[in-house]
């Protein structure tokens, strides 16, 4: 079964042009992220509970609108998925057409200069880890933990299976989420906006990697697609769990190394590991001080409530290219921003995202 968007989640404040065709089907959303979704964080537009601004001429903008008390936010989470060519008219329209404050988190160079020539100010956010699927090799002094990872399947008999939702256990699946959850310091919610909360079945274009030892399994990994003029290009290693007490160290690299072999072997060209927020932040020409040294603060002193430290070392392991990637913000003010995405995240713990009237999360979705 597909997770699917619902119709009423695509539809939202327009831009408004004769010809334009409304946004209106699960199929429109696909088409437009198989011809412009190159980031590699474009699945997460696809989340339940956003609203996408935009036509199926122009593309679109997915957002989130957060309350607080400084007023109502419109995070945007990823790059707009749109012709590069009319991707800065669409933001303009956004901007103008969709009342309250509005900031663009998670989003590449480009964007973020597209932002700064529309008046908002741009930060580092953090790096983005990306291998090159055809070059990638374990060897070397650097890669040691990675080497030993890949012969876990002859020394611990781990054998790693692309498998469809109707060939596992689902009822081990949501197992393994669950422990893996509490030993996080998320604890019992699901991160989401940044990343994409796990779907428990299929998904259109996601790839499901997992190992076993035995009959019993140990951990999974789920990769989304980004693409290229109608072609992947590459995939995000966005979920990744495993069974804290029973697997053997290194478990998920392995899962990672022998998916990376497979996609070597069908020609993709990319692996992202995705992003390590807060890593790395440094001074950029016209940027917000005081944002940045709060995302500072938060890497340095902010691992109880989200692993930053954790994090960006596990990417780092894998010696890939690093990207930066930005946050774009008004004139709102530093600490009303950083809650917001605190909030809009999940990195501070909340209600889940309410879903209006007509919306309808996929089934079996977390």
């Amino acid at each position: 079964m597909s997770a699917l968007l619902s119709r009423e989640a695509c539809v939202t404040p327009s831009v408004t042009r004769e010809s334009e065709r409304p946004l209106d089907s699960d199929t429109e959303c696909q088409r437009l992220l198989t011809r412009y979704g190159s980031q590699s964080s474009a699945y997460f537009n696809l989340q339940s509970g956003v609203k996408r601004f935009g036509s199926g001429d122009d593309g679109f903008i997915a957002y989130y609108t957060i309350n607080c008390l400084a007023g109502c936010f419109n995070f945007v989470f990823a790059n707009p998925v749109c012709d590069p060519s009319r991707r800065r008219w669409l933001i303009k329209e956004f901007i103008r057409q969709v009342p309250g404050r509005h900031m663009f988190v998670g989003i590449d160079r480009p964007v973020a200069d597209d932002l700064r020539h529309l008046g908002l100010k741009v930060n580092e956010f953090g790096t983005e880890f990306k291998v090159p699927v055809k070059d990638f090799s374990v060897a070397g002094k650097d890669k040691k933990q990675l080497r030993h990872a890949s012969n876990l399947g002859k020394r611990e008999g781990v054998v790693v299976r692309e498998q469809s939702w109707s060939e596992v256990s689902a009822a081990r699946v949501n197992e393994i989420s669950l422990s893996w959850r509490s030993n996080k310091a998320v604890g019992s919610h699901e991160l989401r906006l940044l990343t994409r909360p796990p779907v428990l079945g299929d998904e259109w274009g996601v790839r499901k990697f997992f190992a076993y030892r035995g009959d019993r399994m140990l951990g999974y990994v789920f990769f989304d697609p980004y693409y290229r003029d109608g072609k992947v290009l590459g995939y995000t290693a966005n979920i990744l769990r495993q069974d804290t007490d029973e697997s053997p160290t290194g478990l998920l690299d392995y899962v990672i190394l022998t998916a990376m072999s497979k996609f070597r072997e069908e020609g993709v060209d990319e692996l992202s590991l995705g992003i390590a927020p807060l890593y790395s932040i440094q001074p950029i020409h016209g940027d917000r001080p005081l944002l940045r040294r709060i995302a500072q603060g938060l890497f340095e002193h902010g691992n109880r409530f989200y692993a930053f430290k954790a994090l960006s070392y596990h990417k780092s392991r894998y010696r890939g290219i690093e990207t930066k990637w930005y946050m774009a913000t008004d004139s709102s003010s530093a600490f009303s921003v950083a809650w917001s995405i605190l909030k809009g995240t999940g990195v501070v713990s909340i209600p889940a995202i309410p879903l209006s009237r007509g919306w309808r999360q996929s089934p079996g979705s977390a």
